[in-house]
């Protein structure tokens, strides 16, 4: 029996042991095939260089002429070797960080086994594991989503490190790359702005007040947060003593003393730099990441300390003008109590570059600040329908210049109070017929989205997002509100997204239009050289044909008609110079924007407030007013003067056809008898897709000049002329407001009369509670005559006999 039991035993062991075996196999191959084993080193030790980052842009003849404009470093003060750094430095950041630094390989295994614990039974939220070691792996390497996948691939780095680098290189990578509030990257540049010293001169009470603020640099800085500061940093010195590295007497110097901060305001505040200059730090930075596969950090050490020579495609004429423009808050309107914020941005849109930007209204007060330009992302408007809509249903030969759509509401949606109407016009009056080219310039939301429900959100969507590069869009993401997306209606047709898109990526997917149908990619720069003159950026042009060359034309001649009798009339820079452009106005009137181009130039604003609100209390037009300003004088003062007169690029394959407004199609007899007399338009039209068969939408209908109405069977022949009235077919559930609803006809059964009192003619065919719309005014000139009618008759009997009693 004893023999049993042991063999037994002996079986369950055995078949554990293969178990566990067979488990770290599989585990092992696992991360052999699924994770990297060996970490870059060319991610650690970025050499830093004493030297400054200067900005240069290129003269008409290609010379690099540098900017008043550079970004500082000094190797003594930002860059600190490991033998510079006072020991109570790195003792406070293992203290507080990773108490058993010196003791482990890269991973401290009793943490390690906490956070798993924590991870799975949700014990205590904030123990973390995460060592000065794997720290480092993550800042560097920029993978910092909280994932199982990324935290062993940490841990794996990690332990490679510490093979390959001493713990010494390690703390000093390490408190060079962390963030310490400021704008301060690196224990080096926290001790010059905070106390305004070398970092070997720091005392033990400043060591742990640069040690407190890399948990939460924004919450633990001390400028800003000192109690917050001073609190952490108690817990650092306590930490410190319980764990032997300092003594009694330091401790009590040093606990809760004064927080004497000696702030270096010139190194915060030397040089604040232009928005220009701040959108090409981030770009570069970005442009790093990217290529390099560098974290945010490790780039933003490079771009700070690396001596660079970064050639920008700034136009300092036009930025001067811009600037000078913004920094005078006279020149903009007042929205109530508060002034309204302002970005504006102006590209050369056949290359790409961005010649000026401002980011706000007023003096620039720090560098790297929020820039409604190139940060801010706000919903478009209508802005966004020449992208979205009009030019690529044009592309896909789905519409044309004339095409026809009858501007009336899509959806009646029954209420307690009646019916809510959508969409809306901003003028809240529908057009009825209306044409392509009528629509985009008058921005009428109905026929954006019927040309959208034809083209599909999923070709829209691709086409901004994709062609254009407008990667602000999101197709789909979940919140605290659900699950949102833009590829949808209200985004695509209306410019209703869920958070926005820049007005930077907004300008340039712009550039198709005077650029032959060519996107071409905003660019802030064109090199970055290192201080050796080594090549480590070349940003050259970028261009995607996004429409044809014919298309590009027909839609900036759409958009000239958006300036000349538009929603953009106001701006008077067309009075020497064609333009070409869009308006938009946001939900609440929040936001306000206008994109146009010149054959010379690109230029975008926005108009609003930093938190959306109404802007309504804003001159109507101050948008427009601004673009106008600064457009003017740059094309005044330099682009024609410099250049000579520009107009758009024609195209041979593009024809003029003269055409009916209401059915796109080549004028008829009955067209030149509408009573709105001329029906005729110019369009413009692809050689092959011109109309080519007569307007079948005009009717002629006889009408009564005395009776003044629609003639009945009995109006006089004398009386009576031709009129050409549309023929459409319209049902409501309630009445609206139409604006050709008078001058629209219907066939009438033989067993149904005109109808006489004011109301359309054929009134009498309609269900009860079925509408077809009316104009304005109190009669409508399509009503019956009431002069010859029989109603008609028995009234001016009536009035006969009231006139003359012996009639009895």
């Amino acid at each position: 029996m004893e023999k049993k039991r042991k063999s037994v035993w002996l079986k369950i062991a055995s078949v554990f042991f293969i178990t566990v075996i067979t488990l770290v196999a599989a585990g092992c191959l696992y991360i052999y095939f699924n994770y990297e084993t060996e970490v870059d080193m060319s991610m650690f030790g970025t050499e830093i260089v004493d030297s400054t980052t200067r900005f240069y842009y290129l003269s008409a003849a290609g010379e690099e002429i540098e900017l008043d404009e550079t970004l500082k470093a000094s190797k003594n003060i930002l860059y600190c070797e490991y033998e510079q750094m006072p020991p109570e430095l790195v003792n406070a950041f293992v203290a507080i960080e990773d108490k058993r630094f010196f003791e482990h390989n890269g991973v401290d295994i009793y943490r390690t086994l906490g956070a798993a614990a924590n991870y799975l039974f949700g014990f205590d939220k904030r123990f973390g594991a995460s060592t000065i070691t794997q720290q480092l792996v993550k800042n560097v390497s920029g993978k910092n989503e909280i994932t199982v996948k990324r935290k062993i691939q940490e841990i794996l780095w990690a332990y490679d490190l510490e093979r390959k680098m001493s713990k010494e290189e390690i703390m000093e990578n390490y408190l060079n790359v962390i963030n310490l509030s400021q704008g301060c990257y690196g224990v080096g540049a926290a001790a010059n702005v905070y106390f305004s010293k070398k970092v070997e001169d720091l005392t033990l009470a400043e060591c742990a007040t640069i040690a407190a603020i890399t948990n939460s640099p924004t919450y633990y800085n001390p400028i800003k947060n000192p109690e917050n500061n001073k609190e952490r940093r108690n817990l650092i010195l306590d930490e410190m003593l319980a764990q032997g590295l300092i003594g009694e007497i330091q401790y009590a110097e040093a606990y809760d003393s004064d927080l004497n901060l000696n702030v270096n305001q010139k190194a915060i505040s030397d040089i604040t730099n232009s928005w220009y200059v701040d959108m090409v730090v981030d770009d570069v930075i970005a442009d790093l990441v990217k290529t390099y596969g560098y974290s945010s950090e490790t780039a933003s050490k490079m771009v700070y300390n690396g001596g660079l020579r970064i050639v920008t495609a700034m136009d300092p004429k036009v930025q001067g003008v811009m600037e000078k423009y913004y920094e005078n808050t006279s020149n903009f309107k007042y929205g109530g109590e508060a002034l309204a914020e302002s970005a504006m941005i102006v590209i050369n849109p056949h290359n790409g570059d961005v010649l000026g930007v401002v980011g706000a209204i007023g003096k620039k007060e720090g560098n790297r600040i929020q820039s409604f330009a190139t940060d801010s992302k706000r919903p478009s408007g209508s802005t966004i329908k020449p992208l979205s809509v009009y030019a690529p249903a044009l592309e896909n030969r789905l519409i044309n210049y004339a095409t026809v759509y009858d501007d009336v509401p899509l959806k009646f949606s029954k209420t307690a109070t009646g019916y809510k109407l959508w969409p809306q016009n901003a003028t809240m009056v529908y057009s009825g017929l209306t044409n392509v080219n009528y629509a985009l310039k008058n921005s009428l939301n109905t026929v954006s989205l019927k040309i959208l429900n034809q083209l599909g959100t999923e070709k829209s969507f691709d086409f901004v997002k994709n062609k254009l590069a407008m990667k602000s869009l999101i197709e789909g993401e979940r919140n605290e509100s659900g699950y949102i997306t833009d590829k949808a209606p209200a985004a695509l047709g209306l410019g209703q997204m869920n958070y926005g898109v820049t007005l930077r990526e907004l300008t340039s997917a712009y550039s198709m239009f005077p650029n032959g149908g060519q996107t071409s990619k905003s660019r802030s720069y064109y090199t970055v050289t290192d201080s050796k003159g080594r090549l480590l950026l070349d940003n050259t042009e970028e261009h995607s044909y996004a429409i044809s060359k014919s298309n590009s034309y027909i839609m900036t001649k759409m958009l000239q008609n958006v300036i000349t009798t538009g929603t953009a009339k106001a701006i008077t820079l067309d009075n020497i110079v064609e333009v070409a452009g869009k308006t938009g106005t946001t939900q609440n009137d929040c936001d306000k924007w206008f994109v146009a181009y010149t054959p010379y130039c690109l230029g975008g604003i926005w108009y609003g407030y930093e938190y959306p609100k109404p802007i309504s209390k804003v001159q109507k037009n101050a948008y427009l007013e601004v673009w106008n300003d600064i457009m003017t004088e740059l094309h005044k003062k330099y682009f024609i003067p410099e250049t000579g007169r520009k107009y758009f690029a024609r195209d041979d394959n593009v024809i003029k056809v003269t055409y009916c407004k209401d059915s796109g199609k080549l004028m008829s007899n009955a067209c030149y008898l509408d009573p709105r007399l001329n029906r005729a338009e110019v369009g413009y039209f692809v050689k092959g897709t011109e109309p080519q068969s007569y307007c079948d939408c005009h009717k002629i209908v006889e009408y009564d000049v005395d009776g003044e109405g629609i003639a009945c069977k009995d109006c006089d022949y004398e009386g009576i002329v031709n009129v050409g009235l549309v023929q459409v077919k319209r049902s409501f559930p309630m009445q609206i407001l139409v604006s050709d609803a008078q001058y629209v006809c219907r066939d009438l059964p033989d067993n149904v009369p005109i109808t006489t009192d004011g109301s359309a003619y054929f009134s009498g065919v309609l269900r009860r509670n079925e509408f077809c719309g009316v104009s304005g005014g109190k009669t409508q000139f399509n009503k019956g005559c009431a002069l010859h009618s029989e109603e008609g008759y028995s009234k001016r009997e009536e009035e006969e006999k009231i006139q003359d009693p012996e009639m009895e």
